[in-house]
């Protein structure tokens, strides 16, 4: 009796835990289309045809698998990629601070946004596991990197480290 018993509240305890899934993933789905638009309210890159585009007059690239090593690997200056997905709110937070430090350093730095969801194979490639992660890459090698939300002084400080 007591091993039928147990088997019962194993199984009902599954059955809850997939109801549970269900409805919590049907809540995140609905939950990133409003982020996504919002996303695109406040400036955050969208991603177009081709590969890059400039965001908001500012001097922030999108950059996708097929641009990225030439707008990364190939600059002749040290490069801020921001690895971002529109549903993630850090890095929507982030993104004001990453256009005044594109604005703040232009010409020395160049400051580009990968979105993970669309271009997974680069996420992977830098073996990105949180977001926003922030890599600066100079000469085509990894220099420095962190993930989470960051201070504009300290992405100043991380970049600053990088020039001259």
């Amino acid at each position: 009796m007591r091993r039928a018993k147990s088997r019962w509240l194993v199984m009902a305890g599954l059955l809850a835990i997939v109801a549970i899934s269900g409805l919590f993933a049907a809540g995140c789905q609905d939950d990133q289309e409003p982020a996504a638009q919002q996303a695109a309210e406040v400036g955050a890159p969208q991603a177009v045809e081709g590969g890059t585009q400039a965001v908001g007059g500012s001097e922030i690239l999108h950059v996708d698998v097929a641009t990225f090593d030439a707008e990364v690997m190939g600059s002749s200056i040290p490069v801020l990629v921001d690895f971002y997905a529109d549903w993630c709110g850090p890095c929507r937070a982030l993104h004001p601070t990453l256009e005044e430090l594109a604005a703040e350093y232009a010409g020395r730095v160049k400051v580009v946004q990968v979105n993970v969801d669309e271009s997974g194979d680069l996420a992977s490639r830098y073996n990105v596991r949180g977001i926003p992660a922030l890599f600066v890459i100079k000469g085509g090698q990894t220099v420095d990197q962190t993930v989470g939300l960051q201070s504009k002084a300290d992405l100043a400080r991380m970049l600053n480290k990088h020039l001259g």
